[in-house]
């Protein structure tokens, strides 16, 4: 399954990219996301549960950061495995800062998924990728202002 998407954060490329890989940052925005603990470099064991029917269940697995430029861009590996089957994940990360206060991040990779999940079909998984990925990156904006609120007057 193809992975392609195009948000809007209201910050600047620098701090949209250290909200993106804070893990305390990521357990408040991804949708499900209970426990991201590192247990190497850039890489993290995760915990995820979800309540949306088509994948619902409780999944454990591996986030990994490759390819890291600091500020631009990172590959997001991962890796999860539940009752349902199993995700693996490759998406490029790449920010494009328009303004002091607007940073463009782009999506694109794949999604390889196994087991009973891949009966459920690409086009509904497809769906609930996007619902998931629009509400984290409205958690992640919510984040961003907060962020620029607590430092504006550094």
């Amino acid at each position: 399954m193809k992975i392609n998407a195009t948000h809007e954060v209201p910050t600047n490329a620098s701090t949209t990219f250290k909200l993106l890989i804070d893990p305390d940052v990521l357990v408040r925005t991804v949708p499900g996301l209970k426990t991201l603990q590192l247990i190497g470099d850039n890489e993290y064991a995760a915990e995820l549960e979800l309540g949306i029917k088509a994948v619902k269940g409780h999944y454990k697995g591996t986030v990994k950061l490759v390819d890291v430029v600091d500020g631009e861009e990172f590959r997001l590996l991962m890796d999860g495995q539940g009752k349902l089957g199993f995700v693996q994940q490759d998406i490029l990360i790449k920010l494009e800062q328009v303004s002091n206060d607007q940073t463009i991040v782009n999506c694109d990779g794949v999604a390889t998924i196994g087991g009973v999940l891949a009966g459920v079909g690409n086009r509904m998984l497809g769906g609930v990728a996007k619902l998931l990925m629009g509400q984290f990156f409205k958690a992640l904006s919510k984040e961003a202002s907060n962020y620029n609120n607590v430092n504006a007057g550094t």
